[in-house]
């Protein structure tokens, strides 16, 4: 599906709200973004929850290969 850059963040972020762990792969091949674009809009969200002291955290794990989405401790 092609959507704009709002749209994908607020994709990315519903995702990440209601089943707290997204895969890359997954993102990139549903909204059809580059993967440049995904880390970008990763960075955006993190600053986001940053920014407006959201009690949560995005966090990548290598070993799962997914970003996860933690409460601040």
């Amino acid at each position: 599906m092609k959507l704009n850059k709002t749209q994908g963040l607020l994709y990315i972020f519903n995702l990440l709200i209601s089943k707290k762990k997204i895969a890359k792969e997954d993102i990139l091949n549903q909204i059809e973004i580059s993967d440049l674009t995904f880390r970008r809009y990763m960075q955006e969200l993190r600053a986001f929850f940053y920014n407006f002291y959201m009690p949560y955290e995005v966090r990548y794990s290598r070993s799962e290969e997914l970003y996860i989405l933690v409460e601040k401790e």
